[in-house]
């Protein structure tokens, strides 16, 4: 009776990933860098809107050994990693903190000299394929020149956005092992930032979220890849029927809805910047759509096509998705300030690019933002094909100039 019970609950959540069963509420509080300063600047700056701590030397400055003369935070924010008052720093690239009260707030500390510019932010610099230890440019499937590039630059990025780094976590309530898109040691703030499908099917001896580590975009040293794939489950000797699309998103997922047979995903992490493209590398498999569901009965036998979205927002907690029913409507939210998507629909055997340009609506500041990658669209209804894959790595974001 335990293991029916098991898959059971595992079946509510294949919508989303695995669950959190106790979601506290509490008021938020934001966490700051109220203080940084380094011996021998000329002047530094904070800034809230960018969560950027930056500071101006004199001209033959050495910007990797820097003795820190003032650094505080929010009040009870905790910071990883940490920033000790007569430590050194080396910002010869800006580094990358989190701040976490309640909830982790990423920022950037950056040196510059004066007169020259300061260096781009790239955050997980393994996402870069100009960093492949290989040192071979051909692993890059695109090295075509770009005119069009010479208008962005590289920015503050979100942790493992290259999906270099994988480990293995285990659900806390029926200790089903998964992998997880983070390493062993991260820090709370670099865990929450990707949530998965990974434990939910895992349960039901299905696997729709795996690290792709011999088939890459770019190939190196430790490097790794997403692989997201369509599960058709069945369970419980066919009284369970569901199918769970291959997904991964930023966020975390909530508790389960039993009347919907699903379970609440809460889409978004802390985010302040307005990035003008997400790029990355995808490889689509797909499969004809053999599960259907209202309203895509009509979809069956036609080709699957799997996407990802990006969306940049204002609200003031993450958005409580919970299919098929509880859904974001992307054309209408008031909160959505930038959104911008990729559908992949054609068979391929190698990585090709792909760029997604985000279309800003207002000009208000973010709060959150959320990536979303399915291996199929309508995975929300619960249709799409059984066997439909998708590869993703190496993504990142570009700014404008």
């Amino acid at each position: 009776m335990k293991k029916i019970t098991i898959l059971l609950c595992a079946a509510l959540g294949l919508a989303s990933c695995s669950r959190s069963m106790n979601d506290l509420v509490h008021e938020e509080v934001v966490a700051v860098i109220t203080e940084f300063e380094v011996e021998g600047q000329e002047s530094s700056t904070i800034s809230k809107a960018t969560r950027t701590a930056a500071v101006t030397l004199p001209a033959g400055s050495d910007l990797k050994s820097l003795k820190v003369k003032t650094f505080s935070v929010t009040e009870g924010a905790t910071c990883e990693p940490s920033v000790t008052v007569g430590g050194t720093l080396d910002l010869s690239r800006p580094l990358t903190l989190t701040l976490t009260t309640y909830d982790p707030y990423t920022w950037t500390l950056q040196a510059s000299v004066a007169g020259e510019v300061p260096p781009a932010n790239s955050g997980d610099v393994s996402q870069d394929p100009s960093t492949d230890p290989s040192g071979d440019a051909s692993s890059d499937p695109d090295t075509s020149d770009d005119p069009s590039e010479e208008e962005f630059v590289s920015g503050p990025q979100l942790y493992n956005m290259s999906f270099d780094h994988w480990s293995t976590g285990k659900d806390k309530i029926y200790s089903i092992e998964a992998p997880v898109l983070y390493d062993e040691d991260a820090t709370d703030g670099e865990k929450a930032v990707w949530g998965s499908a990974a434990s939910s099917t895992k349960m039901l001896g299905y696997n729709s979220v795996l690290p792709e580590t011999e088939f890459l975009a770019v190939k190196g040293d430790g490097k790794k890849a997403l692989k997201l794939q369509t599960c058709g489950i069945e369970a419980l000797f066919g009284a369970i029927k569901k199918l769970a699309a291959g997904s991964v998103f930023c966020g975390k997922t909530g508790n389960i809805d039993i009347a919907k047979m699903s379970a609440h995903i809460l889409w978004g992490i802390p985010f302040t910047e307005r990035p003008a493209r997400l790029e990355g590398y995808y490889c689509y498999q797909p499969k004809p759509i053999d599960w259907v569901q209202a309203p895509y009965e009509d979809k069956k036998g036609t080709l699957d096509n799997g996407h990802v979205l990006v969306i940049l927002s204002d609200w003031a907690e993450p958005f409580d998705v919970c299919p098929p029913d509880q859904l974001l409507d992307v054309e209408n939210n008031p909160g959505i300030i930038g959104f911008g998507k990729a559908v992949f629909d054609k068979e391929m055997t190698d990585y090709e690019k792909f760029t997604i340009d985000i279309e800003y609506r207002s000009e208000r500041i973010p709060t959150m933002v959320t990536i979303v990658c399915s291996s199929s669209a309508l995975g929300d209804y619960f249709t799409g094909g059984a066997g439909s894959v998708l590869y993703l790595d190496e993504l990142s974001f570009l700014y404008r100039k």
